[in-house]
């Protein structure tokens, strides 16, 4: 990532980096004041309105969208939950991702509009998203869906397929992970010398006070148990996991464990590992390769 990109990132953030030199329950406080600030939905930008059809369903504890293209359509589904630190909204970057999904697969996007914090938690979350995952597996077949999320939305996609597994639902047919927000927890002695590299280049992640919204969005739950931690979690029965990762994202550290904790299971995976790529690299337009893979997972 250059140098000026860096700097416009880190200004915009400025406000919310700001909020880091404080503790809760302040800290929760100042970031409800912010995000008052900031977009208060998910809802697509007018540009891929313009492009798709566009239908919103309410669950309990919110609401998600469903958007197809006008033109191509097939009997493919994307459950895509977006990513933001737990307490951002929907970017134009994910929207447009998914409008170019559904352009060149005619898949129908299911996109949920989820509880975050510091006005919820994980398992007030993970109750809406699971309500979302049901209205969805009434209606499709499992062969025919993927789950795909990014950032927060990476580790919830993971943790949401743990919990249908637990309660008996039909599973997706791919899970695909971008820069999966795992927490990061006890690091070893080459794992801190990596972090430490890592944090200077990472102009996303660098500064994000982590343990801070970890600790509004784990709420009481046991930091060990999935929902709170995705890599906690069994991944027995799982589908094909498809996971992204870049060497200047700081959530490469823990994608790394989970890669070879796969590898060590023996659970079916593709890992891919882009030198000095930044978080959520491959959400982006010139990630061609990663998203022609996204293309072929959801074509089946």
């Amino acid at each position: 990532m250059n140098f000026i990109l860096k700097k416009l990132i880190r200004f915009s953030m400025r406000d919310f980096i700001a909020l880091t030199k404080l503790d809760n329950p302040e800290f929760a406080e100042g970031l409800a004041k912010l995000k008052k600030k900031l977009p208060q939905n998910s809802a697509p930008p007018k540009s891929v309105k313009a492009k798709m059809d566009i239908k919103k369903r309410r669950v309990k504890g919110g609401l998600y969208y469903i958007v197809r293209d006008k033109n191509n359509r097939s009997n493919k589904k994307v459950l895509f939950i977006h990513g933001g630190g737990f307490f951002l909204e929907a970017l134009p970057l994910h929207w447009r991702l998914c409008q170019r999904l559904a352009r060149d697969t005619g898949c129908e996007i299911i996109f949920p509009e989820y509880p975050m914090v510091p006005e919820s938690n994980a398992k007030e979350c993970h109750i809406m998203l699971m309500e979302v995952y049901r209205e969805l597996m009434k209606n499709s077949r499992p062969e025919d869906v993927t789950i795909i999320g990014d950032s927060a939305g990476g580790t919830l996609s993971l943790s949401l397929s743990m919990l249908a597994r637990d309660r008996g639902l039909p599973l997706a047919n791919e899970i695909i992970l971008i820069s999966p927000g795992f927490i990061i927890g006890e690091m070893n002695e080459k794992e801190q010398k990596r972090a430490e590299y890592i944090k200077k280049n990472d102009a996303i992640l660098g500064l994000f006070p982590v343990s801070k919204i970890s600790e509004l969005w784990l709420g009481d739950l046991d930091v060990s148990e999935y929902r709170a931690d995705a890599t906690k979690g069994s991944i027995r029965e799982l589908p094909h996991i498809t996971m992204f990762s870049g060497t200047h994202d700081m959530m490469n550290i823990p994608a790394r464990r989970f890669a070879a904790k796969m590898k060590k299971e023996g659970h079916p995976f593709t890992y891919f590992e882009k030198k000095g790529g930044a978080h959520d690299y491959a959400l982006l337009k010139k990630s061609r390769e990663e998203y022609d893979i996204m293309v072929s997972k959801i074509k089946g």
